[in-house]
């Protein structure tokens, strides 16, 4: 039922994506979080996946407060050569752009005493 209302919703509304994301959360109401795009978030995780010629990196981390719960995701970093020198299973925190999620800073997390 929650998915008819829904797609109901999104199909009547002529809106921006961001928009049309507030209007299913009050249609389901379910809580969304949505980014500001000049908003810098903060995270903690560890590296799952890493292909630093690309730029990419899959970072399992802890819930990111104001933009998204704790998941396993790919992230691209800007610019490429921040992830030199990490390595897979290595604990991190990083910092993201809340629009694009691009990955705008990352290091060794310090360790736990």
């Amino acid at each position: 039922m929650k998915i008819s209302v829904l797609a109901a919703a999104l199909s009547v509304l002529p809106c921006a994506p961001l928009a049309c994301i507030a209007s299913a959360a009050l249609a389901s109401n379910k809580p969304v979080v949505v980014a500001q795009a000049d908003r810098i978030f903060h995270g903690k995780g560890r590296i799952t996946g890493l292909d630093v010629a690309s730029g990419l990196v899959s970072i399992d981390h802890e819930a990111i407060p104001g933009l998204m719960d704790a998941m396993e995701m790919q992230y691209q970093a800007k610019p490429a050569k921040i992830l030199e020198g990490l390595k897979i299973g290595e604990s991190v925190t990083f910092a993201l752009e809340g629009k694009s999620y691009q990955l705008l800073e990352i290091s060794r997390a310090a360790p736990a005493r």
